[in-house]
């Protein structure tokens, strides 16, 4: 690590990989959807939870680490840095096979970085990846880093009830960014909010599952439970309005604190369903909203950091925004820039630079 203080960071480079295998809307494990609101959460979550035609999935035996490592030697490659030059990995890898370690232990094997990389594992579902851009660039602007590697992953399909709703759309896929020094995309501001009397709206631990009576404990393949996905009744209440209209609020609001127009900014958001990302279009009016809920789902953690690696190279406004919302309950927004950097056009004898994005 370099003992020069930089005056800024931001994201130098990023990457994302995918499971190979496609499920449709028409997959067989869809059949045991229950339209009853008593089996859903009080409301009709297969008709809010839509948008999603396909989405990718761990096969049997697959692992997330695998995706998670591909993608950070994707970002690590675009960042052109090895993985000697990683002095802390951020992120999560969900949902892990164990309370304690995570995953990111067996990233950080799977990379081969150094004894003396820092490990973070940061659960804070699902707005990991901001809270660690935010935490990296505070890292490095303040000298104690100088590369962070951030990755997350989520195997959220293995982890679901599919007689409700919200596991309609949900994908499995990993995704990684490096922050350093002079990055392109660089930190500017970050609000959240928490309603923390709703905490236990939204929850992932093992329970029954099943509708119409027939309720069966989930169990893996050494016959231990294994942990499942709910949305309680609070929960429909949260998603139609804390998260509903809280996003948008809150990203206005942070984006008025900095003076950017919304048609300045490229929004990435979670992508539950149809319905939510279309509000939040008319809400905010984004430049570009860049989201993959058809082809990819959603893919809970990984949404943001996938989304921002997919378009990271052809982002044409001067702004990204990533909004978040998660279990707690919270919303996470981070406002990024776009680095002005000199453009240099050599010709021969004879050199010329302007600024450009």
């Amino acid at each position: 690590m370099s003992g020069t203080t930089p005056a800024a960071a931001g994201i130098l480079g990023c990457g994302y990989s995918l499971p190979s295998t496609l499920r449709h809307n028409n997959d067989p494990v869809f059949s045991r959807l229950s339209r009853d609101p008593a089996d859903n959460d009080g409301f009709d979550t297969v008709a809010f939870f839509t948008g999603a035609r396909e989405r990718r999935c761990l096969a049997d035996g697959e692992r997330i680490e695998t995706h998670m490592a591909d993608a950070s030697r994707k970002a690590l490659a675009q960042a052109r840095i090895g993985p000697e030059s990683v002095d802390r990995i951020y992120g999560y890898g969900s949902v892990p096979d164990h309370v304690t370690p995570n995953t990111l232990y067996r990233v950080h094997h799977m990379l081969g970085l150094s004894h003396e990389t820092l490990v973070v594992p940061i659960n804070s579902e699902f707005s990991n990846f901001l809270t660690a851009l935010v935490l990296a660039t505070e890292a490095v602007v303040s000298g104690n880093a100088r590369h962070i590697l951030i990755v997350c992953g989520s195997n959220w399909t293995q982890h679901l009830d599919y007689s409700k709703g919200h596991a309609f759309g949900a994908g499995d896929a990993a995704a990684a960014a490096v922050v350093g020094p002079s990055g392109s995309l660089q930190v500017v501001d970050h609000a959240t909010r928490t309603h923390s009397d709703q905490y236990l709206s939204l929850t992932m631990t093992t329970r029954f599952v099943g509708a119409s009576g027939t309720a069966h404990l989930p169990l893996d393949a050494q016959g231990l439970p294994i942990p499942t996905y709910s949305m309680e009744a609070a929960g429909s209440e949260v998603y139609q309005s804390i998260l509903l209209d809280g996003l948008p609020d809150l990203v206005n609001r942070l984006l008025d604190r900095n003076g950017v127009r919304s048609s300045e900014v490229s929004l990435i958001t979670h992508q539950g369903s149809r319905r939510l990302l279309d509000h939040w279009a008319d809400r905010i009016s984004p430049g570009a909203y860049l989201e993959s809920l058809r082809e990819l789902g959603n893919m809970t953690l990984a949404t943001y950091p996938v989304n921002l690696a997919c378009h990271f190279t052809t982002i044409t406004t001067p702004y990204v925004v990533l909004a978040a919302v998660g279990t707690g309950c919270h919303l996470t927004a981070v406002l990024l820039a776009k680095r002005r950097v000199p453009k240099v056009t050599e010709t021969r004898g004879t050199s010329t630079a302007d600024l450009g994005l």
